[in-house]
């Protein structure tokens, strides 16, 4: 039952006949907020109707004297202040014609928690209980409440012989199977389920620091995340700050992450925080390492994820405080890990979803999907995978007259800016898309691929004009050998045809300057490294690059004997080099001409 509810049974409860009176039970897990319900919601409901509430803790509590003692000192509490209480237990005692001089020393009396020398039984008799509600809370916590039949027969004696109406507050339920005696001190057992819009007002509400830059409701997000784990209210409470430094995460506003992804990963995030401050740390999937065995994957991969927190969330499972950076560094891979698509991405896969449809859908409705594929090139942040599917939205748009042909031109200005944003596109890569889509998509989109990859070639190389000039500005001895390392790197690259960027000009004048083993590099790179060039799209362009390079090494001739020899040889490669270059092409040339 959630609050509301309980409330009311109690209510009812509170309306019954002291004469074959009996207890209820108020079970829930543990730090679940049960002690929360009773003194905010329940005390002050039960105060409408002028009843009280006697709540005491049984917690160390070993025996019978014991918690009447406490019994007693929480109904003194009822008066406002220390003479009214004094004046309250003289008449207590009054009536069980008790001289309270005798019974009690004065300076006991004094004290809030009074110690009195009478047997419990009488205790309970002269005690004013009407009205008023004894809640008996922590019964796990006392080793007394451990003993069911001595204690319910405590419980019996209070509700049956002195018409107490009672509430013992528990984590589990008492359990009529094992002991049938129950049935006689309890009449009901009522489970506490936490609202959780109550937990977060009360608890998280006025804790939290959220940055203005947080683009969704903290609110729901957290209670989403406390829906799947143990509602622990005190393992909320110390989760707090751990939960405040994730919302100051980079992660948590990076508008590239899916929206919706950023917001569950929070959400996830919480809920392993509270169970790891309840000392609770999820277990590897039983037959995760069993190779015969068949298991829900997506548990192993909700453990692989939870893996990632799992340094960062450790001291909450002691007790201790977290480290803070650990803690956002943690959560910033938690989040791209569980969202390895970019909200582009997945605003692109649901455009193609809906594309799916076009041809039964009405103008608005396209209408509405062109503006937004609009927006989207606007972005341009949509990764390289989605380019084809883009281009060919983007010409049904054109085609069927919802966009005129200028959009031709935005729509390549988008492709360009997206591959920039795409840090796994390049030139290379668009090809080999190009190349595996053949004529897939139609040649109208095959054109707009092909200026793509032209512009993004050009720009790559301008980039490496730009790095290669700086870093070759001054041709010294050892140029030969740092140009000779960057060569190597190309060639073993997908983008080999880097290596033309390097000006003939700057290599034979590295040649001309270096020494012995400046000349020697690059002797060995145009050997063999040069020969296993392979990008069937700039072979022609290589073997004019080499030739220019063979022309210049003429140009500018040799300061010594020995370097003279040494550019003789490297000449002579570039000779063999050239050779194989022009049968690749060649052999290259007659294959397409087969598939043609």
């Amino acid at each position: 039952m959630h609050a509301k509810e309980i409330t009311e049974t109690i209510k009812k409860y509170m309306q019954c006949d002291t004469i074959g009176l009996q207890a209820l039970v108020l079970h829930g897990e543990w730090g679940s907020g049960k002690t929360y319900y009773c003194e905010n919601d329940l005390k002050p409901a039960l105060k409408e109707l002028g009843i009280k509430v006697c709540r005491v803790s049984l917690f160390g509590v070993s025996d019978y004297d014991e918690i009447c003692n406490r019994v007693l000192a929480s109904w003194l509490h009822f008066s406002e202040n220390s003479t009214k209480r004094i004046d309250a237990t003289k008449n207590v005692f009054k009536k069980g014609a008790i001289d309270v001089s005798k019974s009690i020393a004065s300076k006991r009396l004094a004290k809030i928690g009074i110690q009195v020398s009478i047997k419990p039984d009488l205790l309970l008799s002269l005690i004013g209980m009407n009205k008023v509600l004894v809640i008996l809370d922590d019964c796990e916590r006392s080793s007394f409440a451990h003993d069911d039949r001595s204690f319910l027969g405590f419980v019996n004696n209070m509700v049956e012989n002195h018409g107490w109406h009672v509430m013992l507050v528990r984590n589990q339920p008492l359990s009529f199977e094992d002991d049938c005696s129950i049935e006689k001190a309890v009449i009901s057992q009522i489970e506490y389920e936490p609202d959780l819009q109550v937990l977060y007002r009360a608890i998280v509400k006025d804790q939290l620091s959220i940055p203005e830059q947080i683009d969704f409701k903290v609110k729901d997000a957290v209670i989403d995340g406390l829906k799947d784990s143990l509602i622990n209210a005190r393992a909320l409470s110390r989760s707090i700050p751990c939960i405040n430094y994730v919302l100051s995460s980079s992660a948590l506003v990076d508008e590239s992450i899916d929206f919706h992804g950023r917001v569950q990963a929070f959400s996830d995030f919480v809920g392993y925080a509270v169970q790891a401050s309840a000392g609770i740390v999820p277990n590897e999937p039983k037959d995760a390492n069993s190779s015969m065995s068949i298991f829900d994957e997506s548990e192993l991969q909700e453990y692989d994820y939870y893996l990632t927190l799992s340094k960062a969330l450790a001291p909450l499972t002691e007790g201790k405080d977290v480290d803070p950076e650990t803690v956002k560094s943690s959560f910033n891979k938690f989040v791209l890990e569980k969202n390895p698509n970019s909200a582009a991405d997945v605003e692109a896969q649901e455009m193609e979803y809906h594309w799916g449809a076009l041809r039964s859908l009405e103008d608005g409705q396209v209408e509405l999907l062109a503006n937004h594929l609009k927006n989207m090139l606007a972005k341009g942040q949509y990764s390289q995978v989605w380019f084809y599917k883009i281009i060919r939205h983007s010409l049904d748009l054109i085609i069927l007259g919802f966009w005129d042909e200028s959009f031709r031109e935005k729509l390549l200005d988008s492709l360009r800016h997206a591959a920039n944003h795409d840090p796994k596109c390049d030139a290379a890569a668009l090809r080999q898309e190009r190349d595996n889509m053949n004529d897939f998509y139609g040649t109208d989109a095959n054109l707009i691929m092909d200026k793509l990859i032209t512009e993004v070639e050009q720009d790559e190389r301008d980039r490496d004009l730009n790095r290669i000039s700086l870093e070759f500005s001054i041709v010294d001895q050892n140029t030969g050998k740092t140009i000779s390392a960057f060569f190597e790197k190309a060639i073993k690259s997908e983008n080999q045809n880097r290596i033309l960027n390097v000006p003939a000009e700057t290599v034979a004048m590295a040649t001309y300057e270096g020494t012995a083993d400046s000349q020697n590099s690059l002797h060995l790179f145009f050997h063999t490294g040069m020969k296993s060039y392979a990008d069937k799209h700039s072979l022609n362009e290589a073997v004019e690059w080499l030739k220019m390079i063979d022309t210049q090494l003429v140009k500018v001739g040799s300061k010594s004997r020995m370097g003279g020899l040494r550019t003789k040889w490297i000449r002579n490669d570039i000779k063999q080099t050239i050779a194989t270059l022009n049968e690749r092409a060649q052999d290259i040339s007659t294959d397409s001409g087969v598939y043609m």
